[in-house]
């Protein structure tokens, strides 16, 4: 009696080990493409739901919600399979982490490991100049923005975007033959003033 006691809620444990293992998985925002539109969409699924039915049988995946909402809310829904069949490739974390971890900064031509799902996100200098965190951009268009862009680490995102708001604070350091060889290479080094003796 004790055995079988201790046997049932080992299997207990596992299975909601299990299912918070796999609700993690299938929680946040997917990029799949509307059957309708045949454009990229945001969409959402019920992670708790997909996490139970896989325990039990076949995950399944409801749309719970999309960027297309709610103007063509109570649609059939005929993104889902796109889910089922890339539940990994579809979610916009690892979408991004493989962008940047392909690239390089293209200020200082460091490799960008953390994409940044806390505070401070690398960004997406565009080919009109603008510089963005990925984070800011509608998740929806950033397939189109992806493709066009190039990367920038936080670091110097950071720096460009005190340069660019900042121009009479920041100095461009030319690079010179002793710098050229120095671990941290790159196009452009920013050095920022130190503070103001004026009394406010």
């Amino acid at each position: 009696m004790e055995f079988t006691f201790f046997f049932i809620a080992g299997v207990l444990v596992a299975m909601v080990a299990v299912f918070i293992v796999l609700a993690l998985r299938y929680r946040g925002k997917r990029i799949v493409t509307c059957p309708e539109t045949h454009a990229p969409v945001s969409a959402e699924i019920n992670a708790a739901l997909a996490a139970g039915t896989w325990i039990a049988a076949q995950p399944r995946f409801v749309i719970t919600a999309c960027s297309r909402w709610p103007e063509r809310a109570g649609c059939d829904q005929a993104c889902a399979p796109q889910i089922e069949a890339s539940p990994d490739e579809t979610l916009v974390r690892n979408i991004v982490a493989k962008w940047y971890g392909e690239r390089t900064c293209v200020y200082c031509a460091m490799p960008i490991h953390d994409v940044g799902f806390a505070a401070v996100a690398p960004a997406l200098l565009g080919p009109d100049g603008t510089l963005r965190e990925w984070k800011d951009i509608a998740i929806e268009n950033l397939p189109q923005v992806l493709d066009k862009a190039v990367a920038v680490c936080a670091r110097c995102e950071l720096a460009e975007d005190f340069r660019r708001r900042f121009p009479d604070r920041a100095i461009e350091r030319p690079v010179t033959p002793l710098r050229e060889h120095s671990a941290i290479a790159g196009p452009r080094r920013f050095a920022v003033e130190g503070p103001s003796e004026a009394v406010y």
